[in-house]
């Protein structure tokens, strides 16, 4: 017997806020999409489908991320070394600093080693620290995440974006050329607008840009769940670019508390553009809730881009 399933994701109470329509639907082992919004003073509509299977695998490509288990494992195989090469102790650095850990001798020789010894530990601390960058950076890379260095000095633990759109983009290729097909745009530039214009409907995260990416949803499931935090909404338009406009460069821009894309089309007079390793970029924000066109963002995301206070991925 065919199995139908119809879901009504907008509550009257969202209609007024929200000009999104959607529906999704589950029938002959496909789930369907269709939406409805008013863009550019024109309805605009589209639907497409995509299989169980391929959300499910889309779900599953970011691993959380425990601080403490990283730290957990990391000590105990510091530890190990530190004991193989004699009597040491290995402490981390100043404020928890696991990447500049710091090794102490447990008992010194007589005066006549202790220069030797000296050099010894030393040369054991710089080994112990080259391999403690190694590890972390090989753990957040099985685990799909991302060190991002802010203007400020800070370190930022997020999910490896760039990674998951090319592992998203086989999975989503049929539903964006089901949409561009739809959408019929006269050139890159209105697909740009009218695929920003949808994402940015598209209801927030309530935890809008967690800590470690707990927050992030990859590009199927925030379509399932309808919802996504900037990061996720950043990500989806990455993927649907990328599939649709191959040849495009695309960069993501990495603001405090905030996520958005970067393309490489022509800007019109007044859009806000950035210069990334010699190409200019036209920012595209699709972090909603409020459509705003291509090139033009809130004041304060205006501010750190001006200053260059973020960090980027070129994709």
């Amino acid at each position: 017997m065919k199995q139908f399933f119809l879901v009504l994701l907008l509550l009257a109470p969202l209609l007024q806020a929200n000009p999104l329509r959607m529906q999704q639907q589950v029938a002959n082992n496909q789930r369907l999409f269709s939406y409805q919004f008013r863009a550019a003073e024109q309805d605009i509509s589209f639907q497409f489908s995509l299989q169980p299977a391929s959300i499910q695998r889309n779900e599953n490509l970011v691993q959380v991320y425990v601080p403490d288990v990283l730290q957990q494992q990391l000590w105990r195989q510091l530890q190990q070394k530190a004991q193989e090469a004699g009597p040491y102790q290995v402490i981390p650095g100043a404020g928890q600093d696991w990447q500049n850990v710091q090794v102490r001798h447990f008992s010194l020789s007589s005066s006549a080693r202790a220069q030797t010894a000296e050099t010894e530990r030393l040369q054991l601390q710089q080994q112990l620290r080259q391999f403690s960058r190694q590890f972390q950076q090989q753990y957040l890379n099985d685990a799909s995440y991302q060190r991002l260095n802010m203007p400020d000095n800070r370190q930022l633990i997020t999910v490896d974006h760039r990674k998951i759109i090319e592992q998203s983009a086989a999975d989503i290729d049929p539903a964006a050329q089901t949409i561009v097909s739809q959408l019929n745009p006269a050139n890159q530039r209105q697909l740009a607008a009218l695929l920003l214009n949808w994402i940015q409907l598209i209801p927030a995260h309530p935890a809008e840009q967690a800590e470690y990416g707990h927050s992030f949803s990859p590009p199927l499931q925030l379509l399932r769940q309808h919802q996504g935090d900037s990061a996720s909404k950043t990500v989806l338009l990455a993927t649907l670019l990328r599939s649709i406009l191959p040849n495009v460069k695309q960069a993501i821009l990495y603001l405090p508390e905030r996520t958005m894309l970067a393309l490489a089309i022509p800007a019109e007079p007044d859009e806000l553009t950035v210069n990334l390793q010699g190409t200019e970029y036209l920012i595209a924000d699709p972090s909603g809730p409020q459509p705003l066109p291509l090139g033009d963002v809130t004041k304060l995301q205006k501010v750190f881009i001006l200053n260059q206070f973020f960090d980027y991925r070129v994709l």
